[in-house]
């Protein structure tokens, strides 16, 4: 039987937790630091921190905070926005996070994918995917949802899972709350 975690996701912009609905209408919603702090407190089995205008504006993930964030909670947790290199990957696991999520770096090379996971192992490779229902099929978005794609989300999960990824972040645009991301651990005898 699965084992029910639980995971809060803080989508991070200019340094601030922030809510909206499709990476729209944001709000702040406070300290991520203080935040993340408060949710091992109260129990959460992991983080995520996703730096949600990082590719957007060409930049990297925040280190910085991270290590905040490393310094302050005692769960693990995933980082994510603007990782598209070994380098980033590095950067961010040496500043204290547990796992990485890459999604629109990986869509434009999948052979990331495959390098993470041979570099520091699948177990810390998280393959986010966004996608929208259009025209009865499920279309992977990149850019925070912001840019449609060639890639169909059955088959693009299929190749992540492939190429090494050791989790999978799913998030419907469709039905985009802040409740409403899923993640899917990969195992090996476990078909999609």
């Amino acid at each position: 039987m699965l084992t029910k975690r639980i995971i809060p996701c803080l989508d991070v912009k200019d340094g601030r937790t922030v809510k909206g609905i499709n990476f729209e209408s944001l709000r702040d919603a406070g300290n991520p630091v203080e935040l993340g702090y408060r949710y091992s407190q109260e129990g959460a089995d992991e983080l995520v921190y996703l730096d949600i205008s990082a590719t957007q504006e060409a930049r990297k993930a925040f280190t910085e905070l991270i290590r905040e964030v490393a310094a302050t909670c005692s769960i693990p947790f995933t980082v994510g926005g603007g990782i598209n290199s070994i380098q980033d990957v590095d950067k961010l696991l040496l500043a204290g996070a547990d796992k990485v999520t890459v999604n629109s770096a990986a869509v434009k090379d999948p052979e990331l994918i495959d390098n993470l996971s041979k570099e520091f192992g699948s177990q810390c490779i998280v393959v986010a995917i966004d996608a929208r229902l259009q025209h009865e099929e499920w279309v992977v978005h990149t850019h925070g949802g912001r840019k449609a794609t060639d890639k169909e989300l059955f088959s693009w999960a299929m190749e992540v899972q492939s190429r090494g990824a050791g989790e999978i972040m799913f998030t419907s645009m469709n039905h985009d709350l802040p409740s409403r991301r899923w993640r899917i651990c990969m195992n090996p005898s476990i078909s999609l």
